[in-house]
């Protein structure tokens, strides 16, 4: 083999962009003529080591001219500027790898070759792993899964090994196939499947979620356990994994937070006693905190977890991203043009390049193509057919089908957060601290991406004091967003509690209650309202006082995947965090929500009517004003801020406008239900106020009895 050419085969088109779909044809330069007998097997990977395209040919089954092969490889697969390489192996074994650059005019260019030697990556790739190759290729598919592609290259080499000490009559080396994996379930269970097959590692597969193992109901209370290890005996030899039944097993914990709970930590122990099999595996999947908080609360595990074998799912790549793209439009059966591919491709890039989509996984890729690209080609074809244009034309989707906004106008999730924070009405200081807090924390976010150590042992617990209606549970909500854009939270939404929800009527369910809402906050933000009624402080009759030991277990974790925030009333929460002081240092954070004043009201009762289209007279607006600040002044202890103002104009003024509306015969103008006239505060101010008031105008005077 002397020189190689390959050349980009465009689907359909002869004019190259800079990015396109199809295959690519290679012809090979050889030093002789080819023999029937020859074969070869061609494999062409991208840096993602996504399997682009492969092929197996004898010199019968290729186009022949003199000493030039020529083949096709990859039909359906998007080109992208960069690097990728190329796998020629004979059937002696002879394995060349050219590495190649593909540049922006859809250019190949050969940068260099190299022969490579028994047992290297390109061996294992072009050898051991092409027989299982259907799974192997779904595997260099998967976005986000470096980590376990690099995993299986050196797991293949490993049984390459063995392979050959087996043929020099020496045993085989045994490894390790307990595997920690920061991953979420589907990813997890998948992604193991296929690594047990490509790498050949026996043991029928079998998964089962952590939170279901417990159960306390039962007089025995490992009899789910015992039925997914299929042991029938006694439970003194549950987790027997010498026993016959348990043998060759593979075995996938996933929710495994729920072993970190208290009976999880039973759970934990039973399995210790057998730990580890001779034969089965254990896989446990979750988040990077449950992990390490899995392994933190039971040190003896961490031996059975070689680091290699502590895997993780990445973030997805721009590359993974665009190849995620047109995986979904082939499920949706749309087929674009050369330019459509290049523009929706450029747009792409862009974002991903200015961080807007950066924190994109499939779900949002496949939210794209349905809600936004799919329902504009259909718009655009039946638009197009109904005037009368070609069909043909409505066959591939054109460039002016390809939907801009959502690509362009999107921020990062990270900035949009922070921009709906500083939307909201006062809360000054609240928020110029959770800014600091939170570019802090994306500080430290981005070192750690560059590789630079970071040491950040600090706990995110907040507590939030203040009047109702002032703002706790929006800020918590935007709180649980900006830690779930950094990646500290897995999930990042809200979980509203109070002591009714906690609390049980009898011994052992206020337990049973913090376990069910402890596995419903995980991953989220778990806001406990008026928390001060947990700890009335009389000793074992409260039993409030077992549910802050539940939340001290998790407050005391580090990275526990969950933000835990007390909110309620100043005095009452400084009183409960001196009756129990093991609850000051798990709070770093104390955020004060003053009470709102009447101009701030103001803009919040506009913003509500903007937002519906309504609209105040001159009359309405001041009147309305006046009501606020006479209610502001006398201010009663059951004040609920925004929430009363919301109701105010929700439940009060919007009401008295449609009864208004609705007396006046045959209405047609379009102003009429929009406008909010001063009769219409008058109306509404009667019900929301503390006493019966007349809203007579009177100068220099807001209220009077």
């Amino acid at each position: 083999m002397t020189r190689l050419f390959i050349n980009m085969m465009p689907s359909g088109y002869s004019k190259l962009f800079m990015y396109n779909y199809g295959g690519v044809e290679i012809v090979i330069s050889l030093c002789r003529s080819l023999k029937v007998s020859d074969s070869y097997s061609f494999l062409l990977y991208n840096e993602q080591l996504m399997l682009m395209g492969d092929k197996e040919t004898v010199g019968s089954d290729v186009d022949r001219c003199g000493r030039l092969l020529k083949i096709l490889l990859g039909h359906n697969n998007i080109w992208i500027p960069g690097n990728y390489f190329l796998l020629v192996r004979n059937s002696s074994g002879i394995i060349l790898r050219f590495d190649l650059l593909l540049d922006e005019h859809g250019v190949f260019t050969v940068k260099d070759m190299k022969k490579c030697a028994r047992m290297s990556a390109e061996d294992v790739l072009s050898g051991r792993l092409c027989r299982k190759m259907s799974m192997w290729r779904n595997l260099s598919a998967l976005p986000g899964m470096r980590q376990l592609k690099l995993w299986a290259i050196e797991r293949a080499q490993k049984n390459e090994l063995n392979a050959f000490r087996t043929s020099l009559s020496l045993d085989s080396m045994e490894y390790c196939n307990n595997f920690l994996l920061a991953a979420d379930t589907k990813n997890a269970n998948r992604c193991m499947m296929l690594l047990k097959n490509v790498v050949e590692f026996a043991g029928d597969y079998k998964s089962g979620s952590c939170t279901d193992f417990y159960d306390t109901t039962t007089n025995n209370p490992y009899e789910k356990l015992n039925d997914f290890f299929g042991d029938t005996t006694s439970s003194d030899n549950i987790l027997n994994l010498e026993l016959p039944t348990c043998k060759n097993r593979i075995y996938h914990f996933y929710n495994i937070g729920a072993l970190t709970d208290n009976g999880g930590k039973t759970i934990v122990k039973k399995i210790m006693q057998h730990w580890p099999g001779c034969y089965s595996s254990a896989i446990f999947s979750g988040t990077q905190s449950e992990i390490d908080a899995l392994l933190e609360q039971n040190p003896s595990m961490q031996d059975s977890f070689p680091q290699c074998n502590r895997l993780a799912t990445e973030p997805y790549t721009k590359e993974e991203l665009l190849h995620s793209f047109f995986k979904e439009v082939d499920i949706a059966r749309l087929y674009l043009s050369a330019e459509a591919i290049d523009k929706v491709c450029r747009l792409l890039d862009e974002a991903y390049s200015n961080g807007r989509i950066r924190h994109w996984k499939y779900d949002d890729i496949r939210k794209y193509v349905r809600n936004d690209l799919l329902p504009q080609y259909c718009r655009n074809a039946v638009e197009g057919i109904q005037q009368g244009q070609s069909e043909e034309d409505y066959v591939l989707v054109r460039p002016c089908d390809i939907v801009e906004s959502p690509l362009l106008l999107q921020s990062s999730s990270y900035d949009s957060v922070l921009n709906e924070l500083n939307d909201m009405v006062g809360l000054e200081d609240i928020k110029q601290t959770i800014s600091t807090l939170s570019n802090r924390m994306r500080f430290y976010v981005e070192r750690r991406k560059l590789g630079l150590h970071t040491s950040d042992g600090t706990t995110y617990h907040a507590i939030f004091t203040g009047n109702p209606g002032t703002g706790k549970t929006t800020v918590a909500r935007l709180l649980g967003k900006i830690y779930h854009s950094l990646g500290l939270l897995s999930r990042g939404e809200v979980i509203c509690v109070d002591r009714t929800k906690i609390i049980g009527r009898y011994v052992g369910e206020t337990e049973e209650n913090m376990k069910q809402i402890l596995k419903e906050a995980r991953g989220n933000v778990l806001f406990v309202d008026e928390a001060y009624t947990l700890y009335s402080g009389e000793g074992d009759k409260d039993f409030g006082r077992h549910a802050v030991e539940c939340l001290l277990d998790v407050l005391s974790r580090k990275d526990p995947d969950m933000l835990i925030i007390f909110a309620g009333y100043e005095k009452e929460m400084d009183k409960l965090m001196s009756m129990n002081p093991g609850l000051v240092g798990r709070f770093p954070y104390k955020f004060r929500f003053t009470d709102y004043n009447a101009e701030q009201l103001m803009q919040i009762a506009e913003a509500i009517l903007a937002k519906d289209q309504y609209e105040l007279t001159d009359e309405a607006k001041s009147l309305l004003f006046d009501s606020v600040c006479e209610t502001v002044a006398q201010h009663t202890e059951n004040f609920a801020n925004a929430r009363w103002i919301e109701q105010y104009v929700r439940n009060g003024i919007i009401p008295a406008l449609a009864d208004r509306v609705s007396a006046i015969p045959h209405v047609i103008d379009k102003l009429v239900y929009q406008r909010i006239e001063a009769a219409d505060i008058q109306v509404a101010y009667q019900k929301f106020n503390s006493r019966t008031i007349d809203l007579r105008r009177r100068n220099n005077i807001g209220f009077c009895a």
